[in-house]
């Protein structure tokens, strides 16, 4: 195992996905990602949106990634992922962070693969035409509509996410599907105890099934603090390294607009009582601003801190390499052929 000293070059050398990035919306945050050394980010392009403004939102996207060829790479392939890494190109890969996109047309996830979305969210908390969010009253597990979706994702081969999805629909998800399944952005139940973090159950189904889990950054789902350490996020990937093997655990710090070290307390204040006017967030499940992101992991600048710190724990630099790319490239393998 090489030196914490030399976690510079370590970092630099490898195949960093950060697999949710809210805040790649953003144009003028896009870079951060680069400047931290990833090579693969990938903004949530829609979560509540319809088709129409999806299909918008896709577009605009598209031209960016014309305009701006020369810096930014469609990721639509694992073969993109590394022409990425070796062109110095910023990844771009496409996430929906909700299937409310699809409406109630199974046609249309045909039309967004070939647009190149290539990881779908099942469900935002609350229940849609697939099944049960996880802030849901219900638990019912996955709709008709929901069945048939999946198998359609399996065949397109887009990516199912099981994120934000309640706990039998995760399950159902799992066992129906083909493919293997990410939890793109959740952290672990057991260590913090919110609805949005997964539970022993769902993690070792995810990890039967070939799939990975992205450990998120957002505070209220690595702690109870209200300032959590590098230290504390980095407990979660422990734990499932502990349960299911070090082939089941990524990195999705999930930054978004919304977070301290880019917004105001009153400005962040204005967007937690929108989310939660909108039911789309419960208080029980999200803390209150601010929203302190891990201390030393609060930009996506400072992603080689995160590399630093995991050779400070113990983590070997294969393993670092797994966790922080290689794991989700062995599961688009799998899914995108």
């Amino acid at each position: 195992m090489k030196s914490a000293e030399n976690y510079l070059e370590i970092h630099k050398d490898q195949i960093i996905i950060d697999g949710t990035c809210p805040l790649g919306q953003l144009e003028e945050y896009l870079y951060s990602w680069h400047r931290g050394g990833v090579t693969v980010m990938t903004p949530t392009v829609a979560t509540n949106e319809n088709a129409h403004e999806t299909i918008y939102k896709l577009g605009t996207w598209l031209k960016r990634l014309n305009v701006q060829e020369s810096k930014l790479m469609h990721i639509q392939t694992v073969d993109d992922i590394y022409e990425a890494k070796r062109t110095n190109k910023l990844g771009i890969l496409f996430h929906f962070q909700n299937s409310l996109p699809i409406e109630r047309n199974i046609n249309l996830l045909a039309v967004y693969q070939k647009l190149g979305v290539r990881v779908i969210q099942l469900t935002y908390n609350q229940k849609n035409h697939i099944g049960d969010g996880c802030d849901e009253r219900t638990d019912g597990g996955l709709s008709e509509f929901g069945i048939e979706v999946i198998k359609e994702m399996n065949r397109l081969g887009i990516v199912v996410d099981v994120s934000h999805t309640g706990y039998r629909t995760t399950l159902e998800a799992i066992e129906l599907s083909e493919k293997p399944v990410i939890a793109s952005h959740s952290n672990v139940y057991s260590i913090c105890p919110v609805a949005r973090n997964l539970k022993d159950e769902q993690i070792i189904a995810i990890a039967k099934k070939g799939g990975v889990i992205g450990i998120n950054g957002f505070p209220g789902f690595v702690s109870n603090k209200d300032k959590p350490s590098l230290d504390n996020y980095i407990d979660h990937i422990d734990y499932i390294v502990n349960l299911v093997g070090i082939d089941h655990v990524a990195i999705s710090l999930d930054f978004y607009e919304g977070m301290s070290s880019i917004t105001s307390d009153t400005e962040a204040n204005l967007m937690y009582k929108q989310q939660i006017l909108d039911g789309r967030w419960k208080k029980e499940t999200y803390p209150k601003p601010p929203w302190n992101y891990p201390q030393g992991l609060s930009l996506p600048e400072e992603f080689p801190n995160l590399t630093k710190a995991l050779l400070e724990r113990g983590y070997s630099q294969h393993d670092i390499k797994l966790i922080m790319g290689a794991n989700f490239i062995r599961v688009f393998k799998n899914v995108w052929g």
